[in-house]
């Protein structure tokens, strides 16, 4: 399939998760994808608001060891739950809203380059039993794409700030 979009001349794919019942394709973003600002387009952009109290469960983009990457909540050891959900120390939000170049995600894909996490993320069902639930965020493959800015830095990633009535 990918091969085919990409023949059809498909330049980029939209992700939203399906709780994100708000999430439409807004074109000033989808420009941005295509063409870039200032050098080469990126390959993956995540997009971000606002942290609110509200969101503080929410995934935030952190830079680790030179890598843009996304950090769940249920990937915070437990004595740093209380820093994580600072609206103060971690500022913004994944929307869940991502944008992919589909040449990125071929090449990344048939290098075999797609690293993802596994999150562990324990439970307790309302039955009493508690489970391990297993789970990979999409957006965690943020770290896998690269894009140049014609420059010798490497651009990694690229957050747009929203407004709530984005997402």
């Amino acid at each position: 399939l990918l091969d085919k979009f990409i023949a059809d001349g498909k330049q980029v794919c939209f992700v939203s998760n399906i709780d994100n019942m708000g999430a439409t394709v807004d074109l000033s973003i989808l420009n941005f994808v295509v063409h870039g600002a200032e050098g080469a387009p990126p390959e993956f952009v995540m997009e971000v608001t606002d942290k609110t109290r509200a969101d503080v469960k929410g995934g935030t983009l952190i830079d680790y060891e030179n890598r843009l990457m996304l950090l769940e909540i249920a990937q915070v050891p437990k004595d740093y739950v209380d820093e994580f959900k600072s609206v103060s120390k971690f500022r913004i939000f994944n929307t869940n809203n991502l944008w992919v170049r589909l040449d990125a995600i071929k090449r990344v894909v048939e290098k075999n380059e797609l690293e993802m996490e596994v999150i562990v993320n324990p439970k307790h069902l309302e039955r009493g039993i508690d489970v391990i639930q297993l789970e990979t965020a999409a957006g965690a493959a943020i770290k896998n794409f690269k894009g140049s800015c014609g420059r010798l830095i490497s651009i990694l990633w690229m957050h747009i700030a929203l407004k709530e009535s984005r997402f």
